[in-house]
C-alpha cells in the first residue's frame, strides 16, 4: 500500500517511472531543477538553514526545509510528499515565508543553548536578504 501512495504522490508531479530498490520499496524520483538555497552563517557548520527546491517532470515545483536555530533544528529532503506549486518563484517564496516564521517566533527564546540568537537573527536577515533579491529580480 506504501508503494501504491508513493506512485500516486508521485504522479502528481508527473513522476511515472516505477522501480523498486533491493529493499522492494519503491525508488525515489529524482526532481529537475534542483537547487539548494544556504541562508544564514554558511562558514559553520550548524549555523544556517537551506531550502531544496525541485521541479516535477510536468512543472510542478517543490521544498523542502533544514534548519537550524544552533542545536535546535529540523528538516527533510525534498520528495513527491512535500507541497506542489506553479512555479520556483511560488514554491521559494512560501519557503521563505515559512522559515520566517518559525525563526522570529524563536527571537528572545530563554532556552540559549538550542536557540542561539545570533543564529537565529543572522538567519532572518538572510531571509529577508532573499526576498527583496525576489522582488528586484521580478521588476526586470
Amino acid at each position: 500500500m506504501m508503494n501504491v501512495h508513493a506512485y500516486r504522490k508521485g504522479l502528481e508531479f508527473g513522476f511515472t517511472e516505477i522501480a523498486f530498490d533491493q529493499y522492494g520499496w519503491f525508488v525515489r524520483p529524482r526532481f529537475l531543477d534542483y537547487e539548494v538555497v544556504k541562508l544564514g552563517n554558511t562558514a559553520r557548520y550548524g549555523e544556517y538553514s537551506e531550502i531544496r527546491i525541485g521541479r516535477g517532470v510536468n512543472g510542478i515545483w517543490s521544498f523542502a526545509l533544514s534548519y537550524s536555530f544552533g542545536c535546535a533544528g529540523g528538516g527533510s529532503a525534498l520528495s513527491v510528499y512535500d507541497p506542489p506549486f506553479a512555479s520556483r518563484e511560488a514554491a521559494l517564496t512560501t519557503a521563505l515565508s515559512k522559515l520566517k516564521v518559525m525563526f522570529t517566533e524563536k527571537i528572545g527564546a530563554t532556552d540559549t543553548t538550542n536557540y542561539k540568537q545570533d543564529v537565529i537573527l543572522k538567519t532572518l536577515k538572510a531571509i529577508e536578504g532573499a526576498q527583496v533579491n525576489m522582488v528586484q529580480l521580478s521588476l526586470f
